[in-house]
């Protein structure tokens, strides 16, 4: 299981190909638009196919209940709010010895710290409701010890957990055309047009803010006044996962 799959294409280009020929997979993703664009442009009806799930749920049908030999998740998980209800869920859905590999966003300012600005203006508060929660291990001081605890008191074996951190080069624009497209902005179709397009205004104008600010904290003077050297950093972490269900 690809939980998470998103348009699908990285379920079928990149994870279905490492696995054994013979071997099925089904992607999963809490949007059913996203889910029906899927089958429609990646399922084959045989080795993969899509389905709408949100992994929260508090009532896993039956059907994937120790259904699987391996479940896999990469920058999905920071967007839900119950992480012990998550791996609850996944570690009913595999069977006995089999793995999950998971990659979650930890640290992440430009995708967390701009919410919790725009939570406090009047003209979003109300639609954005609980977005606050929404924050993943983005405040935790260790979040691989953390997670690792999770995991081991709902019975994973613990092979792998670490902390890393990435550094790449995106443009607050595109991060935010990005970010908003996500299951967790939904909210965002309630609001008017015009409040809208503040909105993601607001939201760019503070990703650029702490974009600038990243920017000038790494380089010298000299090297602030050349601006063919100069690039958009996008630094985040992320947390890496490789466990075990435990043999019964």
């Amino acid at each position: 299981m690809d939980i998470g799959s998103g348009p699908g294409d990285i379920t079928k280009e990149i994870l279905l190909p490492f696995l054994d020929s013979n071997a099925t997979i089904i992607g999963i993703d809490i949007m059913e638009k996203m889910v029906k664009y899927a089958n429609e442009t990646y399922g084959d009806g045989k080795r993969l196919k899509f389905e709408v799930l949100d992994i929260q749920t508090k009532s896993l049908p039956e059907k994937y209940i120790s259904k699987f030999d391996h479940i896999f998740s990469f920058h999905t998980l920071q967007w839900c709010n119950d992480i012990r209800q998550i791996f609850k869920n996944i570690y009913c859905m595999l069977r006995p010895g089999k793995t999950m590999l998971i990659l979650s966003i930890g640290h992440h300012r430009m995708l967390f710290e701009p919410l919790k600005v725009i939570m406090q203006d009047v003209r979003y508060a109300s639609y954005m409701k609980d977005k606050s929660k929404y924050t993943g291990f983005h405040d935790s001081v260790q979040p691989d010890k953390e997670l690792k605890e999770i995991l081991e008191n709902i019975g994973f074996q613990v092979q792998h957990c670490s902390h890393r951190e990435i550094n790449s080069f995106l443009s607050a624009k595109k991060f935010v055309s990005m970010v908003i497209s996500q299951h967790s902005f939904a909210f965002l179709e309630q609001l008017p047009h015009n409040l809208r397009i503040e909105f993601q205004s607001e939201y760019t104008r503070i990703c650029k803010e702490i974009q600038d600010n990243e920017y000038k904290s790494k380089q010298t003077n000299d090297e602030l006044h050349d601006d063919k050297k100069k690039k958009d950093p996008l630094n985040y972490t992320v947390l890496v996962v490789y466990a075990q269900k435990n043999v019964l």
